[in-house]
């Protein structure tokens, strides 16, 4: 007997609780002005086949005893494969018409069935999939209308199912109380955004400036993040691409570049190369790991992709503080700037990311974390691009004083051997000439070998002393108009053929605004020497016509002379004539040199004037 009592008192417990189980809990609504969160007051079914139909599980006992109240107030299952089943039965005390608010925007399916009193049954469906004009309100949230009358009572199933975490924030309230209350939410996150855009575009125009790819990086970087919290609050969805729903698969595209730029810009900030050279390898493997996991999730392994894709993210903030502690250390000033900024991103991506993954709950705070970490990180990081960019003119500034010290003594040693050269072998050339010419006098004039010898060494000291003068007025040379170089040719000219008596012609146009580098205006000067020389030694001429002019394409010299001419074919270059050609190769420009025995010679020089 006492056996019998026994077991039907544990057949009566087993029953209350299966009852207790299967029983839907009523949830009453009577505050017109204020939402209710419901997170903690429905019951909850994971359909880890992600096969069930809504008939199986509203209307089978055997399922329907697994549901079970949820403990969370913002449920959250992080990434997973399974369907997730919602249910809870309301009753509306107030007078006005409610709405479910589903405060998550990145959920790709969404089923929404009601049962009313009358059993009959209503279906809508919602989610990232389903284009905002078809929503019952068009917001970056869902608000889904309950349909339910004052004194109703209906009870509702919601079917969600993501590749993204999944986490539904649920509220219950008339359409006036979120407006009221989401307005000021949304101003925030404008702020936000606007921060963002901000730094984006202001360093933008800086990269713009100083061409440095680092700022690049960054404007990249903080682009990404805003738009991935665009994306993860629904803003894109609503405003950007409101029927353009295959864009959605995209979305995780914008954290990649985050996470990829993000490790670029820290490399780049942090001058890995001189501090940390494999870091550029480490880097690359990174990315390539990142981009993996995102190709993966179009492919279709979403879910496995998005866990990866997670877990490379913290390892690379992980990493970015690791090296930049290390740069720190090693002496660097801008890395302590760095660190500081990004200690703030690691501590608010580790709370986001371990509340996608269902290991801390999910509340205003863990979902808004990695937002208010990424606003003050990227505030911080302008400070310090802006300190670098304090100390790079600071660097420029004392190297243009160094380089200007630095000519200002190649200057003063230029004038110093300009003036050696000038007041010591130039006197010391002028004595021998004229010790020359009184030998000269003096040599009896039956002695004609000495003679002609001491008139060579009279010849060549002169020579040589006009060299110099060419080579010190070459030094001093600093003007970029060939003005100079024009009285030079000049003179030459004159004191080569006067003393001859060799008829000339000098010809120049206006070429005041040409301008040439002293370096080009001293080959010029030598190759024309060299063709005027020419003349008076070897062409026995008796007229000499110079010209110079330019065309749009060269500027020209032609020096023309009567003289006897030569066989090209038979004449072998000497140093002068290879000198000639070779100056003028060095000037991209080409001489041309045009004579016959008895017919005279025309020698020509073309130099481009596309540079200096």
């Amino acid at each position: 007997m006492k056996k019998i009592k026994g077991f039907c008192l544990v057949f009566l417990l087993t029953n209350l609780i299966f009852l207790e189980a299967f029983a839907q809990r009523q949830v009453i609504f009577d505050m017109p002005n204020k939402a209710l969160a419901i997170g903690r007051e429905i019951e909850i079914f994971e359909d880890k086949t992600a096969s069930l139909t809504f008939e199986e599980v509203s209307n089978r006992p055997d399922i329907g005893a697994y549901f079970r109240r949820s403990l969370q107030i913002n449920p959250n299952f992080g990434v997973t494969s399974s369907v997730i089943w919602a249910r809870i039965t309301l009753q509306n005390k107030t007078s006005q018409n409610l709405y479910l608010e589903i405060a998550e925007a990145t959920i790709d399916s969404i089923a929404f069935y009601k049962i009313d009193a009358e059993k009959k049954v209503s279906y809508l469906k919602s989610g990232t999939y389903v284009p905002i004009r078809q929503r019952d309100v068009e917001t970056n949230f869902y608000l889904l209308d309950l349909n339910l009358a004052p004194q109703e009572t209906s009870t509702y199933y919601i079917r969600f199912q993501s590749s993204l975490p999944l986490l539904f924030p649920l509220r219950v309230a008339p359409l006036k109380v979120y407006f009221e209350d989401n307005h000021p939410k949304d101003i925030m996150q404008g702020i936000y955004i606007g921060i963002m855009l901000v730094m984006a575009i202001f360093n933008f125009f800086i990269f713009f400036t100083v061409r440095t790819k680092v700022y690049l990086y960054y404007v990249i970087y903080v682009l990404s993040f805003a738009s991935f919290f665009a994306y993860n609050k629904g803003f894109i969805n609503e405003f950007i691409w409101p029927n353009a729903v295959w864009i959605n698969r995209f979305g995780p595209i914008s954290i990649s570049l985050g996470i990829s730029f993000g490790l670029l810009f820290a490399n780049s900030f942090l001058n890995v190369e001189r501090y940390l050279p494999i870091s550029n390898k480490i880097a690359k493997v990174l990315i390539s790991l990142v981009l993996v996991f995102v190709t993966s999730y179009w492919l279709g392994l979403g879910r496995t992709s998005i866990i990866l894709l997670n877990a490379v993210a913290f390892v690379i903030v992980v990493y970015v503080l690791v090296i930049a502690t290390y740069i720190w250390m090693k002496g660097s000033e801008e890395a302590l700037f760095f660190l500081g900024a990004w200690s703030i991103m690691l501590v608010s991506a580790l709370i986001f990311i371990m509340q996608l993954s269902n290991i801390l709950p999910s509340d205003y705070f863990t979902r808004n974390a990695l937002q208010v970490g990424s606003a003050l990180e990227v505030v911080m990081l302008s400070f310090a691009l802006a300190h670098r960019i304090n100390k790079d003119r600071k660097e420029k500034e004392k190297y243009q004083a160094e380089v200007i010290h630095q000519l200002q003594a190649n200057d003063q040693m230029r004038n110093r051997i300009a003036r050696d050269l000038h007041d010591d072998i130039g006197s010391t050339l002028s004595s021998i000439g004229i010790l020359s010419q009184v030998v000269e006098t003096q040599i009896d004039k039956k002695d004609s070998s000495l003679k002609k010898l001491v008139v060579r060494i009279s010849e060549s000291s002169q020579n040589v002393q006009r060299s110099l003068s060419d080579i010190v007025w070459t030094t001093k040379q600093t003007e970029e108009s060939l003005d100079s170089v024009i009285v030079k040719m000049k003179e030459f000219t004159a004191e080569m053929l006067e003393p001859k008596n060799i008829d000339y012609t000098f010809s120049v146009s206006d070429i005041s605004c040409i301008q040439f580098s002293p370096l080009k205006q001293y080959n010029i000067y030598l190759i024309f020497k060299e063709a005027v020389n020419n003349s008076v030694k070897y062409a026995q001429a008796s007229n000499i016509e110079i010209a110079i002019f330019f065309t749009e394409e060269y500027f020209t010299i032609i020096v023309k002379d009567n003289g006897i001419g030569f066989d090209e074919g038979n004449v072998k270059q000497g140093n002068g004539l290879n000198n000639m050609q070779e100056r003028a190769l060095a000037m991209n420009g080409k001489i041309q040199i045009l004579t016959k025995p008895q017919k005279g010679t025309l020698i020509e020089l073309k130099v481009p004037l596309n540079s200096k």
